[in-house]
Parts: structure tokens; C-alpha cells; sequence
């Protein structure tokens, strides 16, 4: 089983108080079967950047630079063509049946479709329509 990680499950990792159980099932995975989307990077950085600086920002700046890109080097995925045509078959068909999904996520959605991934999110409501497996370590561990 391989796993694309939501941006709220990444960021326990460096969280002031982690949910020791969503650390915990983290710790458990082999990395090669962990993925990450370029949207999770955006909002992780998108975060940071909303912050005053402060010894905390530098902090999250230096964790986002020097340890989660090089610990999920290679394993970062994009949008690409089939990506988007994947993104863009569940949106319509989600529009067709009058029900709407946040942009973001929808994204996000389409990338664990298209890699045939597990979605894993505290978040599920935010994937409710998507077609994506979810596992929330949160309370399925």
C-alpha cells in the first residue's frame, strides 16, 4: 500500500503539541511508500509565510528547506497532463452531480487517484465526493 500524505498529517511532524498516534503511524511506514503533493508544499509554505518573523518561522523555513524536501526527495508529486485530465474527470462529474469540492483538495484528490494512493487526512469530510481511499491515522490506527 502506498500513501499520499494531506498537509494536516505532515504537519504534526514539527506541530508544538503532535498527536503522538498520527506520529506514531508515520514512524511506522517505509519511506519508498510515502508521497507528498507539490499542493501540500505550497500550503506548508504558503503557512510559513503568513507568519511575523520569529525564531519559529526560521524554524519552519529551515524544517520545509533542509529536512521535508530532502527527506521526500523524488517523492514530491506534480500536476502534469494526466494529473489535471484525472482532476478535471472528477470535477466534472462531481459538477454534474451538484456537488462541490474545495480546489485545493480536489487537487490533491486527483493526485492519490492518478497514483492509485491511499489519501491520508484528518480532513476526510473535505474529500467526501472524491473517489480516493482515505485513512485518517487520527482514529483508524
Amino acid at each position: 500500500m502506498k500513501y499520499l500524505l494531506d498537509t494536516c498529517v505532515i504537519s504534526e511532524l514539527i506541530a508544538k503539541q503532535p498527536n503522538e498516534k498520527v506520529i506514531r503511524w508515520i514512524d511506522r511506514l517505509e519511506d519508498e511508500r510515502v508521497f507528498l503533493s507539490v499542493i501540500t508544499i505550497g500550503e506548508i509554505r504558503k503557512g510559513i509565510e503568513k507568519l511575523p518573523n520569529s525564531k519559529r518561522k526560521t524554524t519552519l523555513q529551515d524544517w520545509l528547506n533542509y529536512e521535508l524536501l530532502v527527506r521526500f526527495n523524488g517523492r514530491i508529486l506534480a500536476i502534469d497532463t494526466e494529473v489535471i485530465l484525472q482532476w478535471g474527470q472528477l470535477i466534472g462529474k462531481l459538477e454534474l452531480d451538484g456537488k462541490k469540492m474545495a480546489a485545493m483538495d480536489s487537487l490533491i484528490a486527483a493526485i492519490g487517484l492518478h497514483y492509485n494512493l491511499h489519501l491520508v487526512t484528518r480532513n476526510e469530510e473535505d474529500f467526501r465526493y472524491a473517489t480516493v481511499m482515505i485513512i485518517n491515522p487520527w482514529q483508524d490506527v
